[in-house]
């Protein structure tokens, strides 16, 4: 039994990749072959340079700036994977940057984001920090990987499948026939954004991003004999993401999952005027606000499953609902969130204090300290039954009283972990929600 590591390249190869120039898309292909791969050990590998204009500039106003918590992984708008052999669609995550908003901050602390993702991900827990190491850093002068400036990185990619600890089988008989990597990069409107929320005045309303040297490695294991028969399964969470808009007091918002086994839903927000915006960063996970920029605060929040509380019985009246001079959001509504992203008697590492988790700012939270404001709202189901909730003929809700007086849509980012179990059979491949 051997290990070995491959280094894979863009089967669309092309000298760089940028949303803006028409180029968005990179895909990788794991080939089929007698060896599993090992998840975790997955990695994107390139260069990352932002630039004011299509003359591949780089600013100098010091005010093009991106989400200083998610670095690199802000680019990621989709996340495909599926079968080389069979095409069938393994994990498809959408709005996969919206959802490492709040994946990172629940799991991963200063010192992550400082030391290991800052160096690999181009992180850190500050505008101004990142900014001056990472947007600054670009190349320029229209030449491609030329200068000793460009930004390396090299991130893992967190999905359901390949954040899981079994060993998947690549082989065409007793496997899943391969394995495709897509990523979907985001426009460059929704990464960058002038820090003063005025690109124009700035002059970087052509402000543009792209990576380059892009590559996929992985570690294979080479096993003395491959699993007997001509089939298999192997059991994976997965996360799918959704999108609706609220505007109005009592927000509602349902959708029929079609999945039987979900472990917890949680979603973040933001304006909707914010989202493609090179004056505000679309990265941001806002309290919900409105169109003044001041707060509108929740009251109460009930989760619903086929009209019906659950898994909570009751509904959660906020701390603000009792008094509204309240300038900290509500720790059973913060917790309940949490819990929804990782189990909270699991969490040792957190971004989130009681700096970046108050209600102490207005507009867009810019200022807030230790990377911006870290909001969601959430609950888990896996706590009432192993296996989690049964969504399948019922429909997923919940309803929240909100302070949304005036005309502002906020959109509402709601991801599912779900687990689902993955039949491969003589190249052919099955999920089974």
């Amino acid at each position: 039994m051997s290990n070995r590591f491959l280094e894979i390249q863009p089967t669309n190869s092309n000298a760089s990749f940028s949303y803006n120039e028409g180029r968005p898309i990179l895909t990788f292909q794991i080939s089929e072959q007698e060896a599993m791969l090992l998840p975790r050990s997955v990695r994107f590998v390139g260069q990352f340079n932002a630039y004011k204009n299509q003359d591949r500039d780089v600013d100098t106003t010091n005010r093009l700036s991106m989400d200083s918590r998610l670095g690199v992984w802000s680019i990621i708008d989709q996340l495909v994977i599926s079968s080389v052999r069979s095409k069938q669609t393994i994990e498809h995550l959408r709005h996969a940057n919206r959802f490492y908003s709040t994946y990172f901050p629940s799991t991963s602390d200063e010192k992550h984001l400082i030391g290991a993702y800052g160096e690999t991900g181009l992180t850190l827990p500050s505008t101004d920090a990142q900014r001056t190491s990472v947007i600054l850093e670009s190349s320029g002068s229209g030449t491609i990987g030329s200068s000793a400036n460009n930004n390396e990185f090299c991130i893992h990619l967190p999905s359901g499948l390949l954040s899981g600890t079994g060993a998947i089988p690549l082989s065409a008989q007793s496997g899943v026939g391969g394995l495709e990597i897509s990523i979907h990069l985001s426009p460059s409107s929704a990464v960058l954004f002038d820090k003063s929320g005025d690109a124009s005045g700035a002059g970087l309303l052509n402000a543009f991003y792209e990576v380059f040297n892009c590559k996929l490695i992985c570690e294979v294991n080479d096993p003395v004999a491959m699993p007997s028969g001509t089939g298999g399964q192997l059991e994976y969470n997965s996360f799918s993401g959704y999108y609706q808009t609220i505007n109005s007091t009592n927000a509602d918002i349902n959708f029929s999952l079609g999945l039987s086994r979900v472990k917890g839903v949680f979603m973040n927000f933001i304006p909707s005027s914010y989202l493609n915006n090179l004056n505000q960063n679309s990265m941001a996970t806002l309290i919900p606000t409105r169109a003044t920029g001041e707060i509108a605060d929740l009251s109460q929040v009930v989760f619903t499953k086929g009209g019906m509380r659950y898994p909570l019985d009751y509904n959660i009246d906020t701390a603000y609902k009792q008094d509204t001079s309240q300038k900290q959001v509500d720790p059973q509504v913060y917790r309940n969130g949490l819990n929804a992203v990782v189990p909270f008697t699991t969490v040792s590492h957190s971004l989130i204090s009681p700096i970046n988790s108050n209600k102490d700012w207005t507009t867009n939270g810019n200022a807030v300290l230790e990377g911006g404001v870290n909001y969601n709202i959430g609950v888990a189901y896996d706590t009432v039954g192993s296996t989690g909730a049964n969504f399948m003929n019922e429909a997923w809700g919940v309803q929240m009283d909100i302070g949304l007086t005036d005309n502002n849509p906020v959109s509402a980012f709601i991801f599912v972990n779900a687990k689902q179990t993955l039949l491969f059979s003589a190249g052919q491949v099955q999920v089974l929600q």
